[in-house]
């Protein structure tokens, strides 16, 4: 098929009235063992064989070279860069689907979801000006052959970005709930809900999947399914007991980020705001606090209470204590660990009581596993506890009343 470079007079066209378009690179000799003789006719229309067979007008041929097919697709105009990515990447692979299908393939694609995100990339291109459209394209296809190249050669991140892909499709993350009890009488005041990775994920963990999210700009949608899971499948709570939720303040920040979605599941379950603990983690640092303080602000108003997490873990954790003044601190595990045996974590243990009461914050001790550790903590007023010792983190805890060990 005839063309310019790349489709750019008819990308320059489409621009005036559509500003929101993606690239997609499809790798056609992994197409079920090569493509139809059609597809290989001298100015083949793929534009019309793509509104034919496919149903679509948004999406339109740029150029085939080195065995790479490249087309344009028109993206919602309510789509972030998260989401258009994920947009981008379902319409190549039904793309290549349906190459597949034309070419006697079909069993094969439809059979092998992991086949139909093998030869594909994409990207959504940043057109700013008429003048940097082709250098636009061009960074869009270099992104793009990067994505084919890594998933033709079987790259650890490919396969690891399909499994999070499945993941986030099959909502096959699960929430198991460890429990935190007041110090004072041994009830349960709440549960902090953990993600877990299936049986035989890739990930070895959701430390290591929640990192790699945020590399391959797919945080926020595991995120959300996070809290979405973490809520619907909460173990019962009373009126007055509370749900810890992990959040990183570059999640809580996005714009994406729809508080009323967190409302939305609450209500389905029975809760509400002022029954959930945003739980900022270490995961990325606050830059601006600020900006942080209005946004926590925000959350606030609307009966969310903040916590601090891994509190003496780390600088970054003491600085947003003071600057945040968050409803609970929950002192890391690193400072809970054999401190009965060990002054100094005493001396720092106390500092965080005594600080955290003149500034009104209520404390947690996490990690604790030893009667030793839990003695100390109750007789310097910790208000809370939570560890192996009180209750391992489980999909269906069992309530404890008064369990505490008196110790």
């Amino acid at each position: 098929m005839t063309t310019s470079w790349f489709g750019i007079e008819q990308l320059m066209d489409r621009i005036e009235h559509h500003s929101s378009i993606g690239l997609i690179g499809i790798d056609v000799s992994e197409c079920g063992g090569g493509l139809s003789s059609k597809f290989r006719e001298n100015g083949f229309d793929w534009t019309k064989w793509l509104a034919v067979s496919m149903g679509r007008g948004d999406l339109w041929y740029g150029d085939e070279i080195a065995g790479h097919l490249w087309l344009y697709a028109e993206l919602p105009a309510e789509l972030g860069d998260e989401d258009g990515d994920t947009y981008l990447r379902s319409m190549a692979k039904r793309v290549k689907e349906a190459i597949v299908a034309e070419t006697g393939g079909a069993a094969i694609a439809y059979a092998s979801p992991k086949y139909r995100e093998k030869g594909i990339g994409y990207a959504k291109l940043q057109i700013m000006h008429a003048d940097r459209i082709k250098e636009n394209v061009y960074e869009g296809i270099v992104k793009a052959t990067g994505q084919i190249r890594e998933s033709l050669n079987g790259h650890r991140d490919w396969e690891l970005r399909h499994e999070l892909e499945r993941m986030l499709t099959e909502s096959s993350i699960r929430s198991v709930y460890q429990p935190i009890v007041r110090l004072g009488d041994g009830r349960v005041f709440g549960y902090e809900a953990l993600t877990r990775c299936p049986e035989d994920s890739l990930f070895d963990g959701p430390l290591s999947l929640f990192r790699f999210a945020e590399k391959s700009n797919m945080a926020l949608a595991l995120d959300r399914l996070a809290r979405e899971t973490a809520i619907r499948h909460s173990p019962a709570l009373g009126s007055i007991q509370k749900i810890f939720i992990n959040v990183t303040m570059s999640i809580i920040n996005d714009p994406h980020f729809v508080s009323g979605q967190t409302v939305r599941w609450l209500n389905e379950k029975g809760l509400i705001p002022g029954q959930v603990v945003f739980e900022l983690t270490e995961r990325s640092s606050i830059d601006d606090f600020e900006a942080a303080k209005k946004i926590l602000a925000h959350y606030r108003s609307q009966g969310y209470e903040i916590a601090i997490d891994d509190a003496g873990a780390g600088y970054s954790s003491l600085q947003s204590i003071v600057e945040l003044s968050p409803d609970y601190i929950k002192v890391d595990r690193s400072l809970v660990r054999m401190a009965d045996k060990d002054e100094m974590k005493k001396h720092m243990l106390r500092t965080f009581v005594r600080f955290a009461k003149k500034m009104n914050i209520r404390t947690v001790a996490e990690g604790i596993e030893r009667p030793e550790e839990l003695r100390l903590l109750r007789a310097m007023g910790f208000d809370y506890a939570q560890g192996y010792l009180i209750g391992r983190p489980s999909e269906n805890p069992v309530a404890i009343t008064g369990a505490v060990p008196k110790v």
